[in-house]
């Protein structure tokens, strides 16, 4: 071969690798980074901005690659997340879990700096995702996830790296009572985090736990509330949920998290709990910058979703909800024939999760529903009902089944109608 042809030859491989390349590339985005636009999904938690003017936004502040325990690599936690509607997400590794150490070294802001590295890259469109170097400070007496650091490492300074399964069975037992001598470190560790910039959570709180099922709150735990030490706590993790952790939420102004606490994929792990849709916080935000959501959680604007349920306090999980709900008077028919004054109202969902109701409206007879209703995503539901005052018709009072602003209350609020002109909608017949 001549040399001529061999820098041809050369030139043309050259040129189909990069078009082969741009090819995946392409092929990947678009798997990947979906439209924002309607119509709205479960496996797509995209939602409409509250009448306050906030964003809301998913994210995910537990997750584990394999820098730690987790079994994907930094890059596909990010194109998972993208896929799923997410804006945010904080990689969130055990700092002292290593079981790849051989593969992985122990650098605990590895996975940030790959990710961060692939965002600026522009690959598969994920120029929109936020991302935060985080740590899992893990004990026998729990496990606490700290947020917006600037070396994760310092958190261990120690340099502990447990590695066998056989050093975590011996070195890292639980506590079950969360009365071991660790308490004096923790608190090291999350001043440490603190000084960083760092906002640190309470993880499944119900385990360990000496009480069963219960978020038991001890004097040094409460200390670190009261102390600002520990902002949050999660009410809900891959398919378990908490609720006793609402009411130490409400109790001690913690911000809610919903997490997936994702150790393989997880699509993989969604569906093997039979869920409809990705474990998610919501981050009620001003912008979609990350500071935007270090806002959020300081300011204890965040809502969990867990299986179709929303849980918070009733100031945000209201604003999502009627982010999403919109009734519209559309018939009016006074004095019907037998049946007294009668009306239509329509019901729109356009967001990606199901809305249940029930009409707690005194005096409000519906003809075509039981009490209780379904306003499935993206759809809209029509309500007769009779006895309706039009010219004074304001809206409805109702509950929302799938939701909790404690552990055991729901949602009450009005959903109110938006503006109508009661000539135009008269007459109509129904």
């Amino acid at each position: 071969m001549t040399k001529r042809k061999y820098i041809n030859t050369m030139i043309s491989s050259f040129a189909m690798l990069v078009s082969s390349m741009l090819v995946a590339s392409e092929a990947s985005a678009e798997f990947v980074a979906q439209s924002d636009d309607p119509p709205p999904s479960p496996s797509r938690l995209i939602f409409p901005d509250t009448q306050e003017g906030y964003h809301v936004l998913a994210g995910d502040l537990h997750l584990h690659t394999v820098f730690s325990d987790g079994s994907a690599w930094p890059t596909l936690r990010l194109a998972e997340a993208a896929h799923d509607g997410l804006k945010f997400v904080s990689f969130t590794e055990h700092d002292i879990i290593t079981p790849k150490i051989r593969d992985t070294g122990t650098n605990k802001n590895r996975s940030y700096e790959i990710g961060r590295a692939f965002i600026d890259s522009g690959m598969l469109g994920l120029k929109g995702m936020r991302l935060s170097l985080g740590a899992e400070i893990t004990r026998g007496i729990g496990h606490f996830n700290c947020h917006f650091l600037k070396d994760a490492n310092a958190l261990n300074p120690a340099k502990i790296h447990y590695s066998t399964f056989k050093q975590i069975g011996t070195q890292l037992q639980v506590d079950w009572n969360r009365t071991g001598p660790v308490e004096k470190d923790l608190e090291a560790r999350f001043r440490e985090a603190k000084r960083q910039g760092g906002i640190c959570q309470w993880n499944h709180p119900t385990f360990p736990s000496s009480i069963p099922g219960d978020a038991v709150v001890t004097p040094f735990l409460e200390r670190m509330f009261k102390e600002g030490l520990l902002s949050g706590i999660e009410v809900a993790q891959s398919d378990f949920i908490h609720p006793a952790a609402m009411d130490v939420a409400l109790k001690y102004n913690l911000y809610i998290a919903a997490t997936t606490d994702a150790h393989l994929g997880t699509t993989m792990e969604q569906e093997a709990a039979g869920m409809d849709h990705r474990v998610t916080t919501l981050f009620l935000t001003r912008g979609d910058d990350e500071s935007a959501f270090k806002d959020a959680l300081e300011k204890r604007r965040t809502v969990g979703l867990f299986r179709d349920t929303f849980f918070g306090t009733k100031e945000n999980v209201g604003a999502v909800i009627n982010s999403v709900l919109k009734m519209s008077f559309t018939k009016y028919s006074p004095s019907e024939m037998l049946i007294g004054n009668m009306g239509e109202m329509e019901i729109k969902n356009s967001g990606p999760i199901d809305i249940e109701l029930e009409i707690l409206q005194p005096g409000f007879r519906l003809l075509n529903y039981p009490r209780f209703v379904k306003v499935a995503h993206g759809s809209k539901i029509t309500l007769k009902a009779l006895q309706i005052d039009g010219p004074n018709f304001k809206g409805i009072k109702v509950r929302v089944i799938n939701s909790l602003v404690t552990s055991h209350d729901q949602l009450e609020f009005f959903l109110q109608a938006q503006p109508f002109d009661l000539n135009a909608i008269t007459g109509k017949g129904t």
